[in-house]
């Protein structure tokens, strides 16, 4: 994937250690994206092969991997630090042998046959908005077809009318979370530097592209939105 971001250095070792308890005081909107997944995904088979694009700490997997016994997980991200701390998880929750872990982009795993995907949270790091098609296409090419894909990112259009008002409720989330007010400031400013600034209809558009059925926005809190869509 040809992407400007640097998964190395935002998230080395030192915000990797921190990241799982950086936002818990929002724990709630982490539980309904879970919740949405854990439906989205309730009826594949009992032997199903779940490819994590972007797995970070591997969030999603501790929730499904004990309520799916016989599922495996391909956990893929180009931070090896958040890829270890998603081991140490697995090692310590007993579902370590249900795992495998790639340190790199979803483009370079060869693999394919998945029978569904996740991304939470990741594709809002790239900027441009063909390497974000392409970002969407990996994981495509690497699905059964009909196979779903449950998606979330941050997601808002800085020129849209209600982006300030969105900005402002989401800010005093921030604020409830522990963040400064110059972070909050700074964090507002991060939409077109570290968060792309593509609005939902522009996303979605993308996700077809890549190779999707049209998209339904199933999930939405604050400046985070869910879709779930299916290989075509």
């Amino acid at each position: 994937m040809s992407t400007d971001f640097d998964a190395l250095a935002t998230f080395g070792p030192e915000n990797a250690a921190t990241y799982d308890d950086r936002f818990k005081a929002l724990h709630g909107i982490k539980d309904m994206m879970h919740l949405a997944l854990e439906s989205a995904f309730a009826q594949l088979p009992s032997d199903a092969r779940i490819l994590i694009a972007g797995a970070g700490t591997g969030a999603e997997v501790r929730h499904l991997a004990p309520l799916f016994p016989t599922w495996h997980f391909t956990l893929v991200d180009p931070a090896p630090a958040m890829l270890e701390i998603a081991r140490r998880h697995a090692q310590a929750e007993g579902f370590a042998d249900r795992c495998t872990f790639h340190p790199t982009y979803v483009s370079d795993v060869e693999a394919d046959g998945f029978d569904a995907a996740t991304s939470l949270l990741v594709s809002h790091f790239v900027q441009d908005e063909e390497a974000r098609t392409d970002y969407f296409r990996s994981i495509a090419e690497r699905l059964k077809p009909g196979a779903p894909l449950f998606n979330a990112d941050l997601c808002a259009d800085p020129s849209g009318p209600d982006f300030q008002s969105l900005m402002s409720f989401w800010q005093g989330m921030m604020a409830k979370a522990g963040m400064t007010p110059e972070g909050r400031e700074q964090y507002a400013r991060s939409f077109g530097t570290l968060f792309a600034c593509h609005g939902p209809a522009e996303v979605e558009a993308m996700i077809e592209a890549a190779g999707f059925i049209p998209p339904v926005h199933c999930v939405q809190a604050g400046l985070i939105k869910g879709w779930l869509t299916a290989k075509a």
